[in-house]
């Protein structure tokens, strides 16, 4: 079983794909060891230890290759990890580990919207394996539809992400204390007033909630041109590999055998 799994990871693999996974993993691993060595007394723990949440999702094609065989992630291509493993290295080993989030004001910004367009993408991709899993033909714009709908949950997952993490294991992900926020950005608070244009008076009431908000503001720009962008150019779903054509092909020969039969 151990050896049909790693076949089946390692087919067709090439070993540029290999190297590129395991550097942003070995820079990752390198940033958790070296925050827990030199921890910060201001930030305490919780930037390994999202450091490390964030590790977890860098093997999501390992993870999704230990699923049951009749699984939609299975199917996945292998492709997809290409995209979201940079996307976690970005937010994590970029944002948290060399503090990008606070030397480059727009870095956060940039990171939301490019990554629900990573979401977007993914989840087309999740609709294209359910297709292939259950046979079943789908209308291009529909399932652009529902890869548009499957991104904003991964958007509020993770933000819940970033609630569950302040909440239970004393993070800062949403930037509830003002204090922590500062201390993050060096101990200048003209850097985290420029992430989040407020006059002063309501900065610090309405911190928090100006900074979940304005990542999902951000969200929605990144996911919409996506969405337009797979709506009139489904790459799944035209061209030799339209998986409706492969589909319909399959049910009419397996309609066929059984006519034989």
């Amino acid at each position: 079983m151990v050896k049909d799994y790693f076949k089946r990871l390692y087919k067709g693999m090439k070993p540029i794909e290999h190297i590129y996974w395991w550097t942003l993993r070995g820079l990752m691993i390198y940033g958790i060891i070296k925050s827990l060595v030199t921890i910060d007394p201001n930030l305490g723990s919780m930037q390994p230890l999202q450091m490390m949440a964030n590790l977890v999702g860098m093997f999501a094609y390992e993870i999704c290759q230990m699923f049951p065989k009749n699984t939609f992630p299975r199917l996945l291509p292998r492709y997809f990890q290409h995209i979201s493993i940079f996307g976690f290295f970005c937010a994590s080993f970029g944002g948290a580990y060399l503090n990008l989030y606070y030397a480059l004001p727009m870095f956060d910004k940039v990171l939301h919207a490019l990554g629900c367009v990573e979401a977007v993408f993914i989840s087309y991709e999740l609709v294209c394996a359910m297709q292939i899993r259950d046979k079943v033909v789908c209308p291009p714009k529909i399932a652009a539809l529902c890869a548009l709908g499957v991104g904003f949950v991964f958007a509020s997952g993770w933000e819940l992400f970033e609630f569950v993490f302040d909440q239970w294991f004393g993070g800062d992900a949403q930037h509830w204390d003002l204090q922590k926020a500062i201390a993050e950005a060096g101990g200048d608070v003209n850097k985290v007033f420029m992430l989040i244009p407020l006059d002063a008076e309501r900065f610090e009431a309405r911190f928090a909630i100006m900074d979940t908000m304005g990542d999902m503001i951000l969200n929605t720009l990144g996911a919409v041109p996506m969405y337009l962008f797979l709506r009139f150019r489904p790459y799944r779903h035209i061209g030799p590999n339209n998986i409706n054509k492969i589909i319909e092909e399959e049910l009419a020969k397996t309609a066929k055998e059984s006519v034989a039969i």
